[in-house]
């Protein structure tokens, strides 16, 4: 069994120590640690990647990957391998473009297959997705939930036209699931920069996506 996560940062600041990528490490860590037999996790920055956006030329018909940018295809290759997927995504655009990359690349394979068969069914079709969303506001209810509302749910609606499962927490995140600051303390001015340092609460961080990695898992193995 394979799992991946992605996480969606595309931060040159932080490069690996963006809070994307190590929510994934921590969603590796649970699963290895709760899901121990025959399971592999495997995370994919998309800041290492050097993907191309489409342009909609529909090579792709024939072959279900992108002869034009090869990054794309060992994502494309990781996912279809995938038994359930995690996408972490920032809130600093409503969809980080890399992951909009992905997705309009994805769309266009299925569409190219579609119209030239309909009976066509997606490789991608009922995989279970997590979706993780996160900013650098103080946490509180109305924040959670513009988390869900303006970020979650526009990565989970396009995922979902995708042919893939989008799992949720509960019937208040029924999307995705959210965390933000434990408060404004947690920015911390840096000299000789124009941002701030983020110290993370990852105790209650860990606490927050165990539901959602928890959903995700029990529909893998339902």
């Amino acid at each position: 069994m394979n799992i991946t996560c992605i996480s969606a940062s595309n931060t040159k600041l932080m490069e690996h120590e963006s809070t994307s990528t190590k929510v994934c490490y921590l969603i590796k860590d649970m699963i290895l640690k709760d899901y121990k037999d025959n399971i592999s996790v495997d995370v994919i920055p998309l800041m290492d990647y050097d993907i191309k956006p489409c342009i909609l030329c529909g090579d792709c018909f024939e072959t279900s990957n992108c002869v034009y940018d090869k990054e794309f295809n060992k994502i494309l290759s990781q996912l279809l391998k995938s038994d359930g997927i995690f996408v972490v995504v920032p809130h600093y655009s409503p969809i980080p473009s890399k992951l909009i990359m992905i997705f309009e690349k994805i769309n266009e394979i299925l569409y190219a297959g579609w119209i030239n068969n309909p009976e066509y069914k997606s490789s991608l079709r009922n995989k279970p997705v997590g979706i993780i969303g996160h900013g650098g506001m103080g946490e509180n209810e109305k924040v959670l939930k513009y988390y869900h509302d303006h970020l979650i749910t526009p990565v989970a609606d396009t995922l979902t036209s995708l042919s893939l499962n989008v799992i949720g927490v509960n019937d208040s995140f029924p999307k995705g699931t959210a965390f933000g600051l434990k408060d404004e303390s947690c920015l911390k001015k840096v000299d000789n920069s124009i941002f701030p340092e983020i110290i993370q609460d990852w105790v209650t961080i860990e606490d927050r996506i165990k539901p959602l990695v928890h959903n995700v898992m029990k529909n893998i193995f339902k």
